[in-house]
């Protein structure tokens, strides 16, 4: 696991440019992500869904966040089709995703947590789950080539408990290499979870969908606004 924080700490991308943002400090993200956010998520964020997403061995960072952008949109883009009185979803209507990294285990993977601020009539289907299921993977299966590492995308899907207890333990779960103290001694410093930590609505900026006008296949979709170009690397 260190082989791995050592190589992703060198290679650049549009989350540890100092141009975006970026902390190597335990502390901070103790504050800020373990404590700040927990509480965010377990009683601000109305999640309905936690999900885990695998890219295989060793993914390169920048294609792994292009992966999750262009799903995000395409599940919005789906969505948008199975709301009848609608034809649009605003901006404020996408869906809001929070995502933690973590690598341990089969490397590089991130748990989610995914909110729908306006929900699809799924009447050919048993339930939202089930809907959302489907979405993903026949959406994923359209972004299976976009890995160099040529790394199988795969997911698992969970509703949310209502449960407090049960809902933390998940929080816990996907932050748990945030670090637990003021030190670096729980992990290595070289890879910050913190600055690779996604926030749809902040780091994606979603932009409002039409069903008739958005582009719907995935190589015309908008690149991600928080992704830095070739000069932003000098």
């Amino acid at each position: 696991m260190e082989f791995l924080e050592e190589d992703y700490s060198k290679q650049n991308t549009s989350r540890n440019n100092p141009k975006y943002f970026s902390t190597n400090s335990s502390y901070k993200q103790n504050c800020y992500i373990r404590e700040h956010l927990k509480d965010l998520i377990l009683y601000q964020f109305d999640w309905r869904y936690w999900v885990t997403f695998t890219f295989g061995y060793k993914p390169d960072l920048d294609e792994v966040e292009d992966v999750l952008y262009n799903l995000h949109y395409r599940l919005d883009r789906r969505l948008v089709k199975h709301i009848p009185q609608k034809n649009s979803l605003s901006a404020y209507e996408r869906t809001e995703w929070f995502l933690f990294p973590e690598l341990k285990g089969r490397g590089l993977h991130y748990h989610g947590f995914l909110k729908f601020n306006v929900r699809p009539t799924v009447t050919s289907y048993n339930d939202e789950w089930s809907w959302l299921r489907s979405a993903l993977d026949q959406n994923i299966k359209g972004l299976q080539n976009r890995l160099s590492n040529e790394g199988k995308i795969e997911f698992k899907l969970y509703n949310r408990t209502l449960r407090n207890l049960d809902d933390l333990k998940m929080i816990l779960y996907s932050m748990k290499e945030f670090g637990k103290g003021a030190s670096h001694t729980d992990q290595s410093p070289t890879f910050d979870r913190f600055a690779h930590t996604i926030v749809s609505k902040l780091d994606w900026k979603p932009s409002p969908l039409y069903q008739h006008r958005s582009p719907n296949k995935t190589e015309n979709i908008p690149q991600r606004p928080n992704k830095l170009g070739y000069f932003d690397f000098i």
